[in-house]
């Protein structure tokens, strides 16, 4: 075949690959880089100045920042980045069990039960958090079950603190470590256990040695798509914490909506997107894996 046959086909597939990559590219432009990029000048006044900073000829300002840290929001972001990392480890140690299960001893009811985790995906984010405030409010299920049963007397106040937030934020995501771990379990060969088991594993060591570290990727997919979203979660804090529980995403949505100070709200998004990046970043420098399912 001659070098300008084979040059032709590099470049078909070149532009195949780019056509193919052109739609989610243009929509992570339009709907994550440049919202981010105008809510970065937006933080230094670059857009939307405020009228102290035009008298005071500032073109671009890091006053907003100096405002965006302060004691409060240090203790928001605090509480935030805790409930974010603690749903995360829980959605780990309930997921990974359940995956495990579902990928190795599921058998023909595998599908069926891989349905049941994706089920709650058909209902929206809002109507599952109304659901849990149901389930856990004074008059809810819960209360109602316990008292007629004989087990409590009067009401218990479940909701509108951390724990309930922490609950209802595993409930929410436990879905997004299942699958990516299933997915990564379901690719291991039982050779590799069962020859482990040969020469001389137990259970135990086997799967510490080889299932564990087999089914890595799906441990950094299922931590990434728990933790990126829980980070900076609105609608369980806002119905599950109550006015007393305050988060990142609840401040962020005071600033731009209730105080309508858009540039104070944009430098704490701003800072918040830093260091879950940041974050991050490091995680996967630790992991030292690729994420690939």
């Amino acid at each position: 075949m001659s070098e300008k046959i084979l040059e032709k086909i590099r470049h078909r597939r070149k532009a195949q690959l780019l056509l193919i990559l052109s739609l989610p590219l243009a929509f992570y432009i339009i709907y994550f880089l440049i919202p981010f990029i105008a809510a970065v000048g937006v933080s230094v006044g670059l857009i939307l100045p405020r009228e102290v900073q035009l008298q005071r000829g500032e073109v671009i300002t890091l006053r907003y920042y100096m405002d965006a840290i302060n004691p409060i929001f240090l203790k928001v972001l605090g509480k935030s980045l805790y409930i974010a990392v603690a749903t995360t480890v829980l959605c780990l140690v309930l997921g990974y069990p359940l995956a495990y299960y579902v990928a190795f001893k599921g058998g023909r009811y595998r599908n069926v039960l891989i349905l049941l985790v994706i089920v709650p995906f058909w209902v929206t984010f809002l109507l599952r958090a109304y659901a849990m405030l149901s389930l856990l409010s004074p008059e809810g299920v819960l209360n109602s079950f316990l008292i007629n049963t004989g087990i409590i007397s009067k009401p218990l106040f479940l909701i509108y603190n951390e724990n309930a937030v922490l609950l209802g934020m595993v409930y929410g995501y436990l879905p997004f470590t299942v699958l990516p771990l299933y997915a990564s379990l379901e690719k291991i060969s039982r050779v590799y256990v069962e020859a482990a088991k040969v020469l001389g594993a137990s259970p135990v060591r086997a799967f510490l040695h080889v299932t564990l570290p087999l089914s890595k990727p799906g441990l950094v997919a299922g931590t990434l798509l728990t933790f990126i979203p829980s980070a900076g979660e609105f609608i369980i804090p806002e119905f599950l914490g109550g006015p007393n529980e305050f988060f990142v995403g609840n401040m962020i949505y005071s600033a731009f909506i209730e105080a309508q100070n858009w540039n104070w709200g944009a430098s704490i998004a701003t800072i918040y997107i830093a260091i879950v990046i940041a974050g991050i970043m490091l995680y996967l420098k630790y992991v030292g894996e690729e994420l690939r399912i």
